[in-house]
C-alpha cells in the first residue's frame, strides 16, 4: 500500500508541475491549509482540536505534511500531500499512548542495531542488516531495525528511540520447507484447536501454548490466552497462539504443528486493550461511519467491506471508491473510533 501510495503522489506530482511549470515553483499548499484538510478528514472542527504541530516530512521520496492534534482523550495524526491537500494518511490513538511520546531520537541508529542483537543473542558478524531507520508508530518515535541471519532467519524490531527499550519485534524462518511427515489439513470449518485428532500427526493445542510460554519464559497463570487454534501458513500446518500478559504486553506465536518449533513469533509492548464485555457496534454503523468521512457518498460506493478480528477485538475493514478516490478504513467495533484512514487517487 506505501508503495501504491508514493507511485500514485508521485504521478499527481508531474502532473502538478507541469501545471506549474509557467509560474517558475510548485507552489505548496501550507500549513494552514493542510490543517484544515487534515480536520476535514477526521471530521472534527477548529474549535473541537488543540494542535501539537504541522512539519514537513517525506517517505519513499513523497514530502508530506505531519499534522498532529488532540481531541477529546484521543490523539490524531494526519499525513496530507504537500501540493494537492489529499489525505494520504490519518491515525488515532488513545491519548495514553502518545503522551510519552519523544520529539526526537536521544539513541542512535547503531545504539538500536545493538539492542536489537542483544535481544536476539546474536553478534553483528552473524547477521546482515537491512535497514535500521527512524519511524513513528502511534506516535511514538523507533527506530525499525531488520537484518538476517546466514541460515536466513529474519528478525524485525521496532526500538524506543528515547529509552532503546524494544517495543516489539518479529521472528520469521524465511524459505522454509514443510516436513515430509503426512500432516492432515483441518476441514474448511474450524474446529477448535483442541479438539485436532492425535492421529493427525499435530502436536495438541496445550503442547503449543505450551511452547510458546517456555520461549517467552512465561508461565500459564501470569497470561491469558485470546487464541490457540490450528491454521495454514505457506503449506505448513501451525498453532497460531495469542496471549497477554497483566500489564498488557501482547504474545503471537505460530508453532509447528507437526514438530512443536516456533516457526515465528511477535511480541508488543502498546497497551494491549481486551474486548469490553459490552457489545460491538454494528456492520451497517460502520459503513455509515465510514461514509461521514466522504461527503456524497453512499452504500453503493462501498467496494469491500469485512469484519476482522485484530489482538482479539473486533474490527470493521473497507473500502470505499468516490469521486476519482479510493478510500479504505479500519473501524474499531467496540467504540466506533476510525483506527485508521487511507486516501489515494484512482488511476487506471
Amino acid at each position: 500500500m506505501k508503495k501504491l501510495i508514493a507511485a500514485a503522489l508521485a504521478a499527481l506530482t508531474v502532473v502538478l508541475f507541469t501545471a506549474c511549470a509557467n509560474a517558475g515553483q510548485l507552489a505548496y499548499i501550507g500549513d494552514e491549509a493542510a490543517r484544515a484538510a487534515a480536520l476535514t478528514g477526521a471530521g472534527l472542527s477548529t474549535e473541537a482540536v488543540t494542535f501539537l504541530g504541522t512539519e514537513l516530512a517525506s517517505r519513499d521520496g513523497v514530502e508530506y505534511y505531519l499534522v498532529s492534534f488532540t481531541s477529546g482523550d484521543s490523539r490524531y495524526e494526519s499525513q496530507v500531500d504537500v501540493l494537492s491537500g489529499v489525505v494520504i494518511q490519518s491515525e488515532s490513538m488513545p491519548l495514553t499512548q502518545s503522551a510519552s511520546a519523544p520529539a526526537e531520537a536521544s539513541i542512535t541508529a547503531e545504539d538500536a542495531k545493538a539492542k536489537a542483537l542483544a535481544h536476539a543473542g546474536l553478534a553483528e558478524t552473524d547477521v546482515t542488516f537491512i535497514k535500521a531507520e527512524l519511524d513513528r508508530d502511534d506516535g511514538r518515535l523507533v527506530y525499525d531495525v531488520e537484518f538476517y541471519t546466514a541460515d536466513y532467519k529474519e528478525y524485525d524490531y521496532e526500538i524506543d528511540a528515547a529509552t532503546g527499550e524494544v517495543v516489539g519485534f518479529d521472528y520469521d524462518v524465511e524459505h522454509y520447507a514443510p516436513p515430509a511427515a503426512s500432516v492432515q489439513t483441518p476441514s474448511a470449518t474450524k474446529a477448535p484447536a483442541a479438539q485436532a485428532p492425535a492421529s493427525s500427526g499435530t502436536i495438541s493445542a496445550e503442547d503449543a501454548k505450551a511452547k510458546a510460554l517456555a520461549h517467552a519464559g512465561l508461565s500459564s497463570g501470569s497470561v491469558t490466552f485470546v487464541k490457540a487454534e490450528l491454521d495454514r501458513d505457506d503449506g505448513r500446518l501451525v498453532y497460531d497462539v495469542e496471549f497477554y500478559t497483566a500489564d498488557y504486553k501482547e504474545y503471537d506465536y505460530e508453532i509447528d504443528a507437526a514438530t512443536g518449533e516456533v516457526v515465528s513469533y511477535d511480541y508488543d509492548a502498546e497497551d494491549y486493550a481486551p474486548p469490553a464485555s459490552s457489545g460491538t457496534i454494528s456492520a451497517e454503523d460502520a459503513k455509515a461511519l465510514a461514509l461521514t468521512q466522504v461527503p456524497g457518498a453512499s452504500a453503493s460506493d462501498i467496494r469491500e467491506f469485512e469484519t476482522d478480528r485484530d489482538d482479539g477485538r473486533v474490527e470493521y475493514e473497507g473500502k470505499i471508491v468516490y469521486g476519482g478516490m479510493e478510500y479504505e478504513f479500519e473501524i474499531d467495533g467496540y467504540s466506533g473510533a476510525i483506527r485508521s484512514w487511507e486516501a489515494e487517487p484512482l488511476h487506471d
